[in-house]
């Protein structure tokens, strides 16, 4: 049988790194010739794996695997073909079907069920720890006999999700919880889709994240969450996601998306995926099928399949009853309790009456079949509620506006990298339409036609009663999509109508008018002092003891002053409203302490001999890889004649796999061209590369430093540690992270190492390929400004499109009218230039980052009518 090339693709070493490019040109190859032994494969294939750096032993053990994988699948596929038995058949779908994806928490579960559970929690963490609720001795009883079975309706709202319940660590202990009352009231599951918890409560080990905060969602509501690194807002949205805040309502359907879980069958489809991930979903879907496929075709199993689903409904209202139970107290504490015990003897009674059944079934009766067909009607009216049958043709659409071609929906997942699974993941998000929706950095893998498409779609497609909470430090994104602003600042939570701009205007006009109310009331009280020091010079010049009482009056005047009486709004203050008004002095101004500005320091670039007026220049250069001619879309790269002189601020901006990268290789002579000819000055101009690459290469140092590498990389410069930890300490790599290994580093602090390295000796030319991954908003600030500052030439390739605007387009025009019409033309052609890659080609944009946005949106519309989604 022929060698296929997903096959070939997918069971590629971990260690190889190929360029999308190279695997698109290596699946047409395989797919063309249709290679019927492995070693024809190989003399086709080889010379690209051994320049990815692959060796000669591990390709050794990779084609023999794929020797041996297609010389058994012959005889595999033949002996397969065997259809095994009505009763396997019905057997089977009846062990399947299942409400709870872990019935470990049953007593009288099957020791194949225990073990499925225990190997699906295999290499876990250790489990999340909360602080518990006051309960009585009963209840206390009740919460250790049903701790796992309460999670046994995964798929209800507000469930836990399972296997997510240790994101902390191995040591760290994460405490959430909310002020709890234990009234009648609070215990209803309401219609009600906005939260308002007071007295919020994280903490990991002893650190706190959040101290008797606020938490509150309106329904419908778009919130971006922001603070800086490490201020816990991950950890937040963690626990509410994970069902670990106690407190947190129990009806709202709650989905927090990180990434795909573990336990995704690899060979699963991508549509199947994101179809999959509505429990509900499935779960009717596999009821239909069962009861149509008892009824049609096996009726001696129709009692067996209607006790199962009697039997696993049965389960879910135990589970809801149990929780019910816990959280309630006193006397309907008691009753619940009591409810407990007569819905527990009625699970006990359904699963006795499924196992009476015999494995051979039995002839169905009338009252049965009626009855099976009252369950199937049921169940294809809630099917009919769900628009299940919509459900494929939505999830493709969703799948194609997030840059999935209508074939690549069809692959298995393991053929996609980690940031396709993510939006494998974000796309399952979207099909789900939970309640509150919670999006941790959903742009981080996303390229800037991704970003636009879902933005547009957040704004457009979710329902009015749907609650969205995103982290994200693309400004231009949270501008777009947020109505409301979450600080999470000093463990407590502020809101601010509006989106990040507005939120910065308010913050400032808000400082303003503090500063005007303080120096006010400075005036005021300079005033009144001034008066009393008058009034006793006075007293003591004339002896006149009438003046003590002026002078006390004025003094009663002075403490008064210490506070203001108007409030924010700028309404007056009604003391008389405020508890202890008769000992209050005003409301006290507190100005809030800025938070300190991040500063990178770019060394200056060195100076050259003679000031050249182009530092590097391509020349008609063309870039194919190995075997080019024989690909369709044709070289990457494209005759392009491209030049950069100092002070140059170039963007490159197109999608994944345009070519934008391999450009930036060109620039700093990592790859050779096929055609044309790459110049520089002279070969005292340094270039500073930043790349992905270069980041995820730290990954590797799982011993070593950064400060170590930094001293092994240029041993000259730094000879000492303290010399090496000051220069790491000015990009924000100081203390203890300069020291501990850097494949524990987070993926911000990775990235300041490799731009510390990156701009070490002052390079005249500094190329930064998507230099805002994993950054906080006041690191991408500091670098614009530091950028701004810079006086070397610098090329961009990034998907945020603030930070492209912001060190690309000169917004200065304060530009001197005196100034050479000569010097204005070079400015023009050095600075703010923005080029589209596309084809291999550079398109330049005169309108900048703003024409670029409205030609993606209007190409995407373009895309979805015609059924083939964004353009790539």
């Amino acid at each position: 049988m022929p060698v296929s090339s997903k096959t070939f693709i997918a069971r590629l070493p971990a260690c190889v790194s190929l360029d999308d490019d190279i695997r698109d040109y290596l699946a047409s190859i395989i797919d063309a010739q249709s290679f019927t032994t492995v070693d024809d494969l190989r003399e086709e294939t080889e010379h690209f794996l051994v320049d990815s750096g692959l060796e000669d032993a591990a390709l050794d053990t990779f084609y023999t695997s794929l020797h041996d994988l297609f010389t058994s699948a012959t005889s595999t596929s033949s002996s397969s073909s065997a259809n095994p038995s009505n009763l396997v058949k019905i057997d089977n779908a009846l062990n399947n079907l299942s409400v709870n994806d872990d019935d470990d928490s049953n007593e009288d579960s099957s020791e194949q069920d225990n073990k499925q559970s225990s190997s699906a929690s295999a290499g876990t963490k250790k489990p999340f720890k909360s602080k518990p609720v006051k309960m009585s001795k009963a209840a206390k009883k009740l919460a250790s006999k049903s701790s796992a079975g309460a999670s046994a309706a995964s798929s209800a709202p507000g469930s836990p999700v399972p296997g997510k319940d240790a994101f902390v660590g191995d040591t760290s202990v994460l405490e959430a919880y909310s002020q709890q009352s234990r009234f009648h009231e609070e215990t209803l599951e309401t219609l009600s889709k906005e939260v308002d918890l007071k007295q919020v409560n994280i903490t990991i080990g002893e650190r706190p994240l959040l101290k008797d905060a606020r938490l509150w969602f309106k329904s419908g509501t778009m919130y971006g969450l922001i603070g800086r690194n490490g201020t816990g807002k991950s950890t937040l949205l963690k626990s509410i996601g994970y069902g670990q805040l106690i407190g947190f309502p129990l009806n709202l359907r709650t989905l927090y998306i990180e990434q795909l879980s573990s336990d995704t069958p690899e060979d699963q489809t991508v549509v199947e995926t994101v179809l999959k991930a509505d429990t509900e979903r499935t779960l009717l879907m596999a009821e239909s099928k069962l009861l149509q496929q008892a009824v049609n075709k096996y009726p001696k199993q129709l009692v067996k399949s209607i006790k199962k689903l009697e039997w696993e409904r049965m389960k879910v209202k135990l589970a809801a009853q149990q929780k019910l139970a816990i959280r309630r107290s006193g006397k309907r504490g008691a009753e619940a309790r009591e409810l407990l015990l007569v819905v527990e003897e009625e699970e006990k009674d359904a699963k006795k009456a499924f196992e009476d059944v015999p494995i051979e079934g039995v002839e169905p009766s009338i009252d049965t079949l009626n009855q099976a067909h009252e369950m199937m009607e049921s169940v294809f009216s809630k099917l009919q509620q769900i628009e299940a049958e919509s459900a494929e043709s939505r999830a493709r659409e969703l799948l194609r506006g997030l840059g999935f071609t209508p074939a690549n929906q069809d692959l298995p997942i393991r053929q996609f990298s980690g940031g396709w699974k993510m939006r494998i993941a974000l796309a399952t998000a979207l099909f789900l339409k939970p309640d509150l929706l919670l999006l941790d950095e959903p742009t981080n893998h996303l390229d800037l036609p991704a970003i636009i498409w879902l933005q547009n779609y957040l704004l457009e497609n979710i329902g009015e009663d749907q609650t969205v909470v995103v982290v994200s430090h693309d400004r231009s994104f949270l501008n777009t999509v947020s109505q409301e602003i979450i600080r999470l600042r000093d463990c407590q939570l502020e809101y601010f109508p509006g989106n990040y701009d507005e939120y910065e205007m308010k913050m400032e006009d808000k400082a303003k008018m503090k500063d005007r109310i303080a120096d006010a009331l400075e005036k005021k009280r300079k005033h009144v002092r001034d008066t009393i020091n008058k009034q006793r010079s006075i007293m003591s010049k004339t002896g006149d003891d009438k003046r003590g009482a002026v002078i006390a009056s004025r003094q009663k005047k002075l403490t008064r002053l210490a506070g203001h009486n108007k409030l924010e709004n700028g309404k007056r203050l009604k003391q008389s409203y405020v508890h202890g008004y008769h000992l209050a002095l005003g409301i006290a101004v507190v100005r809030e302490a800025p938070e300190p500005p991040v500063t990178i320091p770019l060394p200056s670039p060195m100076e050259l001999r003679g000031n050249p007026t182009t530092l590097i220049s391509l020349n008609n250069v063309t870039y194919s890889y190995p075997g080019a001619p024989a690909r369709k879309t044709g070289p990457v790269i494209q005759n392009i004649s491209l030049s950069l002189h100092h002070s140059s601020r170039i963007a490159l901006l197109g999608p994944n796999g345009c070519g934008k990268s391999t450009l930036m290789s060109l620039l700093s002579g990592e790859a050779v061209p096929t055609s044309g000819t790459v110049e520089r000055f002279s070969s005292l101009v340094k270039v500073g590369y930043f790349s992905q690459h270069n980041v995820d290469k730290l990954d590797g140092y799982a011993t070593k430093s950064a400060v170590q590498y930094l001293m092994d990389e240029f041993p000259e410069d730094y000879k000492s540690q303290p010399v090496a930890r000051k220069y790491l300490g000015s990009f924000g790599v100081a203390g203890q992270v300069a020291v501990l290994p850097m494949s524990t580093l987070s993926g911000g602090q990775k990235a300041r190492v490799a731009l510390a390295i990156c701009v070490h000796g002052g390079p005249q030319v500094l190329l930064l390929d998507e230099i805002t991954n994993h950054l906080d908003m006041a690191t991408i600030q500091g670098l614009i400004v530091a950028l701004k500052e810079y006086t070397g030439a610098v090329v961009l390739v990034s998907h945020d499109a603030y930070f492209v605007k912001a060190v690309c387009e000169d917004d200065d025009e304060d530009e001197s009218d005196e100034e050479d019409e000569d010097e204005m033309l070079r400015a023009q052609e050095e600075a703010g230039v923005v080029y589209r890659v596309k084809g291999g080609k550079l398109i330049r944009l005169e309108g900048g980052v703003d024409e670029y946005v409205k030609t993606v949106v209007t190409e995407n519309k373009k895309g979805m009518r015609s059924g083939g989604g964004r353009p790539i």
